[in-house]
């Protein structure tokens, strides 16, 4: 009896096996892979808690104890609970949207259901290598930036030791798509165009083909503006500034307020629009969402035989005309609101013909008549 006391005794007291009792239960005492202490609660009997003691100590040995904050959370958890809730008020509402489908239609499909801490950069390689093969390198490029961004956070919260995604190199991606409007096309989309269309049977008729009145508001703002969709469809009355000329884009894509000057055609459309009270209100005609815009400029320019264009070209095309025009890269980088003013070259595509008149000078150079001697040069000879 006597020995049994003092072993139950030396069992409340000691802490050579990892194990030691407060409150009438029993906690575990060990050290994780970095050397770090930790003591858990683990059961109000001694048995049970050396089960715990003896699990705790093979998981530390195979390298899944890592000392990190909730190490069993899997992927989707810390996206839901985590990490989009503190991400997404950061974001532009558009790229916010992107942003979500990026993480519900690509990322948490193959990652969802995996613990953080057992992500590999192996495994985020296979799974880009795949995503190569099935999108545009752009494309693949964007989601590979959303998975090491969220890897990112988790590091810095200290969820994972190490970013699984940031060693992972992206692909090159092509130059960016060289698309500005001719004169007949810009006259095309603002004002229509006669269409022949030809039946079946091999009848023929002309059909004039043009935006309708909403539409071609939002063309004329973006050629006059050079401003994303979303913008232009966010833009409200209490952005417009008719005193000063003055048209304020908020949350851009790149988390800055814009502020550029109005033409005066842009000015002379606006001033036609009936103003209301609420300057809450937007100052082109709802379209609802974006995408909706997106699908009436692209049946008008399908109808129009408009062949590659889309409405981001009118941005394009703002940028393009400006620098044909003479005007400084920083100032077309104030007017877009680019950050990087790689971004900036990148649009500023000169037309051919523009080229081609500028190349004219070396023929104008080699044509031209020699120059009258001098008083100087004749007396040298």
């Amino acid at each position: 009896m006597t020995d049994t006391r003092v072993e139950k005794r030396s069992r409340k007291t000691s802490t050579r096996d990892g194990l030691f009792q407060k409150n009438g239960w029993w906690w575990l005492d060990y050290y994780d892979a970095d050397g770090r202490r930790h003591r858990k609660k683990a059961a109000p009997d001694y048995d049970t808690a050396k089960t715990k003691y003896r699990a705790m100590m093979t998981a530390i040995a195979r390298g899944e104890v890592l000392g990190v904050r909730e190490e069993g959370t899997c992927l989707r958890a810390f996206v839901n609970k985590r990490y989009w809730p503190t991400v997404a008020p950061t974001l532009a509402p558009e790229w916010a949207e992107r942003s979500r489908g990026i993480l519900d239609g690509v990322i948490l499909p193959t990652f969802g259901d995996t613990r953080l801490s057992t992500v590999r950069q192996e495994a985020v390689e296979r799974w880009y290598a795949t995503r190569r093969g099935q999108v545009k390198a752009s494309t693949a490029n964007k989601e590979l930036a959303r998975l090491k961004h969220l890897f990112g956070r988790a590091v810095a919260w200290g969820y994972v030791k190490a970013n699984a995604a940031a060693k992972v190199t992206k692909a090159k991606e092509p130059s960016g798509r060289i698309r500005y409007l001719t004169a007949d096309e810009r006259r095309a989309l603002l004002d229509g165009a006669d269409v022949t269309v030809k039946a079946k049977d091999g009848r023929m008729w002309t059909v004039h083909h043009g935006p309708t009145p909403a539409l071609r508001l939002y063309i004329v703002a973006a050629l006059h503006t050079g401003a994303r969709r979303a913008e232009l469809v966010r833009l409200g009355w209490a952005d417009v500034d008719m005193k000063r000329k003055t048209i304020t884009f908020r949350e851009t894509k790149n988390g800055r307020d814009r502020t550029v000057p109005m033409t005066g055609t842009l000015r002379s459309e606006l001033q036609d629009l009936p103003r209301p009270l609420d300057t809450t209100e937007p100052v082109l005609p709802r379209y609802g969402h974006p995408r909706v815009l997106t699908r009436s400029f692209t049946r008008l320019v399908r109808r129009l035989g408009l062949v590659g264009l889309t409405f981001h070209d009118l941005r394009h095309d703002a940028a393009s005309t400006l620098t044909m025009a003479g005007v400084s890269q920083r100032a077309v980088m104030e007017i877009l609101g680019h950050r990087d003013p790689r971004m900036t070259v990148r649009y500023q595509h000169l037309a051919p013909g523009h080229l081609a008149d500028a190349m004219q000078s070396l023929d104008r150079a080699a044509t031209a008549p020699p120059e009258p001697a001098t008083a100087a040069t004749a007396n040298a000879q």
